[in-house]
């Protein structure tokens, strides 16, 4: 069985799961008082009931439209004369959808204007005879109460999109300035490189005659330096996705400068994550002599552990383990959540576009690594579920 979480972000994916819901809350019970008390005019109530069912459908593109619809044809239902307070579960819906979907003040404005339209149709149908007489309209606590849930999801719904659009802005700029960091790194490298490799060029050429010996060993410097540049701008270059709407994902600084990994579980903890991190001394120091490697084993952990702040609903441990041996560092990232949806066989999809998936491939393949994803098999003692990233980056060599 889902969890909760899960059950929640299942009926949110489906949201005409609910209106057909919403159909049946408003229509179910006046059919059910036509079948087994017949009124007089009692077409008109299936025809009402009808339309109120049909409405419904539109509650979130025209709330207010809809409301005024669904009051009226509930005033003038024959089932309405046997009520204290005709169309209110009408109202309480309508208004609900009203105040999620539009400003405070329209839905204020949405509630007065259906109490006019309840007492204008009861009051036409008191004229016509088919009422004995008109109904008392006080404020209804229930009425109040959709209109404050509406406000209240309304806006949490507008908080996260705040949010969401604050994080866009903020990993916008640190693509920006991570570009402009690479960039001029990649003038630092040819800059350097290519001076050295002309010095180194035309010394050979000028005492080729005279010192032959030298000149051999000016050529084999150049060529040891022509592949170091190669190698570095092929690592750069790599890493610089102009063609990418987002280079990294939550890029905290620019360049090898980065925190070390206790600082990063430190924010994701506070965020709410239980993160756990495994890291000996020895490792750490090994990492840190490396800036390039150290630089990219800290984007690959802040790279899981976003995705598990994002996806793994209901975790209530996230491993994170850098080890290193004498041949390769070995960045293991688990947790024990699970996503929106469950398959039957224990498998989670994707739920974002696998940019930063691919983000962490290119940077342990530009160190010759490699990287393992997915979500943790069952086992003997039972069905399994969570996340796995694992990634190895070797020590020795030159970066592929």
């Amino acid at each position: 069985m889902l969890p909760r979480a899960a059950w929640q972000q299942w009926f949110a994916d489906r949201p005409r799961i609910a209106d057909v819901f919403v159909m049946l809350a408003c229509t179910v019970p006046t059919l059910l008082v036509l079948i087994l008390n017949p009124l007089p005019h009692a077409w008109l109530g299936w025809v009402c009931a009808a339309g109120v069912g049909v409405a419904l459908w539109w509650r979130r593109s025209h709330p207010m439209t809809v409301l005024l619809i669904i009051v009226f044809l509930g005033s003038i239902n024959p089932v309405a004369a046997l009520a204290v307070a005709p169309a209110l579960w009408e109202r309480c819906f309508g208004l609900y959808a009203l105040a999620t979907e539009r400003r405070l003040r329209t839905a204020v404005l949405g509630f007065f204007v259906s109490e006019a339209v309840v007492l204008a149709a009861t009051g036409c149908m008191v004229l016509l005879g088919l009422r004995e007489r008109l109904p008392i309209l006080p404020l209804q606590p229930t009425v109040l109460a959709a209109i404050a849930i509406g406000v209240a999801v309304r806006a949490s719904r507008a908080r996260r999109e705040a949010l969401a659009v604050l994080v866009a802005a903020r990993e916008d700029r640190a693509a920006a300035a991570e570009r402009s960091r690479i960039t001029a790194e990649m003038h630092d490298v040819v800059a350097h490189s290519v001076t050295v490799m002309v010095a180194l060029a035309g010394g050979a050429s000028a005492g080729w005659e005279k010192h032959p010996e030298r000149a051999r060993q000016a050529l084999d410097q150049l060529g040891t330096v022509g592949a170091q540049t190669l190698q570095e701008m092929q690592r750069i270059l790599r890493v610089l996705r102009t063609s990418d709407t987002e280079l990294d994902h939550q890029l905290e600084r620019s360049g090898h400068n980065v925190p070390d990994l206790g600082e990063l579980t430190e924010v994701f903890r506070a965020a709410g994550l239980p993160v756990h991190l495994t890291e000996g001394s020895d490792t750490a120091a090994a990492v840190g002599s490396d800036p390039a490697l150290r630089t990219t084993v800290y984007r690959i952990v802040q790279e899981s552990l976003t995705n598990a702040l994002r996806y793994a609903r209901g975790a209530t441990l996230v491993e994170v383990s850098v080890v290193q041996s004498s041949e390769q560092v070995t960045v293991t990232v688990v947790d024990n959540g699970r996503g929106s949806a469950q398959e039957t066989n224990g498998t989670r999809p994707s739920l974002g576009a696998g940019v930063g998936l691919a983000a962490m491939r290119e940077r342990a393949a530009a160190f010759g690594g490699s990287l393992e994803s997915g979500p943790i098999p069952r086992t003997a003692a039972g069905p399994s579920h969570g996340w796995r990233v694992r990634v190895l980056l070797p020590r020795e060599g030159d970066p592929a």
